[in-house]
């Protein structure tokens, strides 16, 4: 571990965002830096700074001339010159990313996976059913954002490839609020992806496969300002979407679950009035977002309430205790179905400003479908035991197992 360094500023909480302590008593921690007056933190392990309000948070995002993406997500400085994708990179490659991906993700496309994803929903009901109950974060949870975004790409996987991603995945986005850099992990993934991408450049010069195929074909063939993506970008799409894509809806949909089941009349409230549904997939975004925070870089030397910056510094923003702002959500941490959605949807799950998440949309598609499917599937649905935390990865917070019954 590396060493514990002290906060140099006076008044600012002392907090390990990498301990379990952490993880397990966020909600607490959180809570209390709002009250406090100075919602901010500096981390003892890893030396950096986190704004927890939202208003500042939102302010940093906006400035994103001042705030930097150039170095990295992550705590760890990224080189300028490393090829990141989209939240990795700045204006003006920034923009040419984001149109690009603009043009591939259309709500037509997003909702082109809706039967898709519910015939997938019902098979993996239908392999459960007879038992009465499953893990169902294991069962459903994880391997459903795998598919789709692998249907997206135009290749179906199997298990063994979806433990190699897990396995892969705790890894790299384990080491996210470490300074120190990850070790270089080549796993079956990777190797996976830069063959299905020769396939499919192969496919589309013999004709086999169309531009519009899949995403894939998509990212290959489409040209925007003069320029197409290079093979070592479309591969940094791919690393990026399954990583920002799946190990993130997979905690949505367990959270979600978890939080309408503890209160059994809220499932039933939501399972009688599906209109609810994107009430609470939204709410639940807001009390439990599936990540902290990610980081940006100062361009100039700034000032944030008592911290004074040096040009050049990571600072981590906390999305999740953003969300929970009581200068923006009344009784922040109520689970409140009857919150307006114009309100709900100021939280800050998906981050904010031009960094925001692209596949939102289809996230909240997935959680809708997960949610209809089961309350039509499985008769009197409910916990069977105490769901196992998800500690072994800092920047993330939610469920590695759900234990649920029902009615056979």
């Amino acid at each position: 571990m590396e060493d514990l360094k002290t906060c140099p500023v006076e008044g600012v909480r002392e907090l390990d965002f990498n301990s379990e302590e952490f993880a397990r008593n966020y909600k607490s921690i959180y809570r209390e830096l709002h009250e406090s007056g100075c919602p901010y933190a500096h981390s003892t392990d890893g030396d950096f700074f986190a704004l927890a309000a939202h208003k500042d948070i939102v302010e940093a995002c906006v400035k994103s001339q001042q705030w930097s993406s150039k170095y990295g997500p992550g705590l760890q400085y990224q080189s300028p010159e490393t090829p990141g994708v989209l939240v990795s990179v700045d204006p003006p490659e920034h923009t040419f990313e984001a149109k690009l991906v603009g043009k591939a993700f259309s709500k037509a496309y997003f909702e082109s996976f809706i039967p898709g994803i519910r015939a997938y929903l019902n098979e993996r009901i239908d392999a459960v059913f007879a038992k009465g109950g499953c893990d169902i974060h294991k069962e459903i949870s994880e391997p459903l954002p795998l598919w789709v975004i692998f249907k997206m790409f135009g290749k179906e996987i199997d298990a063994d490839f979806m433990t190699s991603f897990r396995e892969g995945f705790v890894v790299g986005v384990g080491q996210m609020l470490r300074r120190e850099a990850p070790a270089v992990r080549t796993n079956e993934s990777t190797h996976f992806l830069a063959d299905h991408l020769a396939e499919t450049r192969r496919r589309l010069a013999s004709g086999e496969a169309k531009p519009d195929d899949n995403l894939l074909t998509k990212f290959i063939t489409t040209e925007l300002d003069g320029r197409r993506l290079t093979d070592e970008k479309i591969l940094g799409f791919c690393s990026f979407l399954l990583t920002a894509g799946s190990g993130t809806t997979t905690i949505m949909l367990s959270n979600l679950l978890h939080r309408l089941l503890q209160a059994p009349e809220l499932f039933e409230r939501v399972k009688a009035d599906r209109d609810l549904i994107p009430v609470a997939i939204e709410e639940c975004l807001r009390v439990d977002a599936p990540v902290h925070g990610l980081f940006r870089t100062n361009n100039e030397a700034t000032e944030i309430g008592p911290l004074k910056l040096k040009p050049d510094t990571k600072v981590m923003m906390l999305w999740s205790a953003g969300s929970l702002d009581p200068n923006v959500f009344p009784e922040p941490q109520k689970f409140d179905l009857d919150r307006e959605m114009s309100e709900i949807r100021k939280h800050l799950a998906f981050g904010y400003g031009i960094h925001i998440c692209r596949g939102a949309p289809l996230s909240r598609i997935e959680g809708g479908l997960f949610l209809e499917v089961l309350m039509d599937r499985l008769p009197n649905l409910r916990l069977d035991g105490e769901p196992t935390p998800e500690t072994r990865i800092p920047v993330l917070q939610g469920i590695r197992a759900l234990p649920v019954a029902w009615d056979v």
